[in-house]
């Protein structure tokens, strides 16, 4: 009996028989898998499970909102698709085309966050022009208030009286520039430059000619 065991263990139908169980099992688990991958985002895909298109058109308009906080304008071509894309997702939500609607949202969402990093980095560049057209201007400044300090006490009162008039419109000019950056308003330095250095200009000129 014990020799007859050992010989049904080696037959190699035996063999074949577990090779062949343990092929369907590897083909089973591998389908299992395949399932638990695709079944969920089939799921998704059509709506049965997941976000809604209302879900997630709310989602792509707080993305927008955050990009309109960083500083972003229709101007930045990634912002003005993300509002395009975010109304067609409306659009088809409305006529009840629920797949389509968060297929643009999704989409919507992700040119969102594209035009909140352009603004960011758009935000950073205008931060450092406005660094540098503060202290070009404070220079500038200082430069006219020792040339104004150097001239008029040679003048006469009359003389005088119109060059402080016109320094103090200057002092104005140049202050909104000034206030902007201690606000913080990077934007408003720059918008506020050529005006600003106008003025200095102007000043300079008149002082240079009082002085002759």
């Amino acid at each position: 009996m014990t020799v007859q065991s050992g010989v049904d263990r080696r037959r190699p139908d035996r063999r074949a028989f577990v090779i062949l169980l343990l092929r369907r099992v590897a083909i089973y688990a591998l389908t299992a898998a395949v399932l638990i991958w695709v079944v969920p985002r089939l799921l998704v895909e059509f709506g049965v499970v997941g976000p809604s298109p209302e879900e997630t058109i709310a989602t792509s308009e707080r993305a927008l909102e955050a990009a309109r906080t960083y500083g972003a304008t229709p101007d930045i071509p990634a912002f003005a698709a993300a509002e395009k894309e975010l109304d067609r997702a409306r659009s088809l939500a409305a006529q009840n085309h629920g797949r389509e609607a968060r297929h643009a949202s999704k989409h919507a969402q992700q040119l969102a966050v594209e035009a909140q990093r352009q603004a960011l980095v758009r935000r950073d560049e205008t931060r450092h022009h406005a660094e540098h057209i503060y202290d070009d201007l404070d220079r500038q400044v200082n430069d006219l208030e020792k040339l104004y300090s150097s001239v008029t006490p040679s003048l006469d009162k009359k003389q005088v009286g119109e060059l402080l008039s016109q320094m103090k419109a200057t002092r104005v000019v140049t202050g909104a520039v000034f206030l902007a950056h201690e606000r913080e308003d990077f934007q408003g330095v720059v918008d506020g430059e050529a005006k600003a250095h106008a003025a200095v200009a102007q000043m300079r000129s008149r002082l240079e000619a009082a002085r002759r």
